[in-house]
């Protein structure tokens, strides 16, 4: 920044700026007669118990004579957001003493013209002197001030820092805002070199505040862009700012007037996706980094669309979304220190005419294509109905055989019941005569035993065992009795049996 001018801060722009110095006022007299100083700028007379009620010395409230005073100078209003510090002092001048109270700064002038700086509190004799009461100004954090010498000197102080105005020495005083820079933003910064000599440049990249200094100022981007009432149309020097994103960004573009292969005008509407990776290459090899995009775009649609007609446009316009057919984007993108993410398609307008055909062929092609999904709906329709009553019938007969099965599956356990009843009773009954005849045979030994028994003791009494046992039992006797030598003789006798 040269030395003549000042920075103020862009709000539209978003950053501080050069600009002309505002025409220095006139300068106003600086003495005026006592009669006119003290008609316009001394206080109506109080009295001794007025005075001390106010806490108001006497001699500060006597009539102004045989003394030069500065009549107040006009001042902006306070708080008007240059840096000037709104408190103002509360006592007035009297007539023998000024009081300069504490945390004020007053220029006291001499006959002889020097002048001293006087820091209250404190209190100063007014005979043969006048005082101007000196400006405070302030920049807290995230301001400073821009001050500006006689000797022609500029010097910016970083907030919190307050500078007294000092007529001897300064010229002005003005308080502006740094420049804050959020994360992936960034400013390029211009620097002259001392006595006029080469310009330097640097690049400032942000989370930071940007305090300019003297012979510093910021580079201002005139880009493409859109205005409101072209809607998406490029259009040069619409853009203008001081800050670069240096995050993922996007733009709409719209790619007008564009003839196909078969001689139909249209316009493709695109949004190009971008991020910017280097600010210096951008900076050496363009000064318009988005006319370029919609440069190249523009190139790269007339090319496709120069190898297409409408109709095949239309059945190929998912084409538009591949990257690949930017290739002059994508390579004025990589010269310019940019890169192209991607590019989305969003649809094409014709013009009236033509739009109107195209209106009615797809009135046309959506009305068969309905007549045909009708068709196409009976006869699934149909089709439908024929397999479920196929399906119906199948597991009718599905139903059926499992029926039959089911039954033939209860016969067969029924059967393999009844022959494991059979079996089982069968068992049993065998189990019984077993046991029966088990039983009759232990009856039967347990009767030839007592016979046994009975026999032998018959035996042991001398009883014939033969006639016994004969006797009664044997329905006929054959005895045989001899001795050997007289022969032998047979007798039989027959048993009878009662009547």
């Amino acid at each position: 920044m040269v030395a003549d001018k000042r920075y103020v801060y862009n709000k539209m722009a978003g950053a501080l700026q050069e600009s002309a110095p505002p025409p220095a006022p006139a300068v106003r007299a600086r003495v005026m007669s006592t009669s006119s100083f003290a008609q316009s700028a001394a206080p109506p007379p109080m009295n001794s118990v007025q005075a001390h009620a106010n806490n108001i010395d006497m001699d500060e409230q006597a009539p102004l004579t045989n003394m030069r005073r500065e009549p107040p100078r006009p001042t902006a209003p306070r708080g008007a957001g240059d840096g000037r510090d709104p408190t103002r002092a509360t006592r007035r001048p009297g007539m023998f003493f000024y009081t300069i109270e504490e945390g004020e700064h007053v220029l006291m002038i001499r006959k002889d013209g020097t002048m001293e700086e006087v820091v209250g509190p404190r209190r100063v004799p007014t005979w043969g002197r006048s005082f101007r009461r000196m400006e405070h100004y302030v920049a807290h954090p995230g301001e400073f001030l821009v001050v500006r010498y006689r000797d022609g000197r500029q010097e910016h102080v970083v907030g919190p820092a307050h500078v007294w105005l000092d007529p001897r020495r300064h010229l002005s005083a003005t308080c502006e805002e740094g420049l804050q820079l959020a994360d992936r933003e960034a400013v390029v910064i211009y620097e002259s070199g001392a006595g006029g000599g080469a310009v330097k440049r640097r690049i400032l990249q942000g989370p930071a505040v940007f305090v300019a200094q003297p012979g510093e100022w910021l580079h201002t981007f005139s880009w493409h862009g859109s205005t409101g009432g072209s809607g998406y149309r490029k259009v040069p020097n619409a853009l203008v700012f001081q800050k670069l994103w240096l995050m993922p960004d996007q733009m709409y573009h719209d790619v007008e007037d564009v003839r196909t292969a078969d001689d139909a005008v249209i316009t493709v509407r695109l949004m190009i996706f971008f991020e910017l990776v280097d600010i210096e290459t951008m900076l050496v090899t363009s000064h318009d980094p988005i006319g370029d995009f919609v440069n190249a775009a523009t190139s790269d649609v007339v090319d496709f669309l120069g190898r297409h007609d409408l109709a095949s446009f239309k059945q190929h316009t998912e084409q538009l979304n591949d990257l690949a057919i930017y290739r002059q984007l994508t390579a004025r993108a990589a010269q310019c220190g940019y890169r192209i993410g991607k590019v989305v398609y969003r649809g094409f307008d014709a013009p009236a005419s033509l739009q109107q055909l195209l209106d009615q062929a797809i009135e046309s092609r959506t009305r068969l294509q309905l007549e045909r999904a009708t068709q196409q709906q009976a006869q699934e329709l149909e089709d439908f109905k024929l397999e479920r009553q196929l399906a119906r019938a199948d597991r009718q007969r599905s139903d059926g055989a499992a029926e039959q099965a089911h039954a033939l599956t209860l016969q067969k356990a029924r059967e393999a019941a009844a022959l494991e009843a059979d079996s089982a009773r069968a068992e049993v009954q065998r189990t019984q005569r077993r046991l029966d005849h088990e039983r009759a045979l232990a009856d039967q030994r347990t009767q030839h035993d007592e016979e046994a028994r009975h026999l032998a003791a018959l035996r042991q009494l001398g009883v014939d065992m033969t006639a016994f046992l004969t006797q009664q039992r044997a329905d006929q006797v054959i005895e045989v009795r001899g001795d050997g030598k007289a022969g032998t003789q047979l007798h039989l006798e027959g048993r009878r049996e009662p009547r």
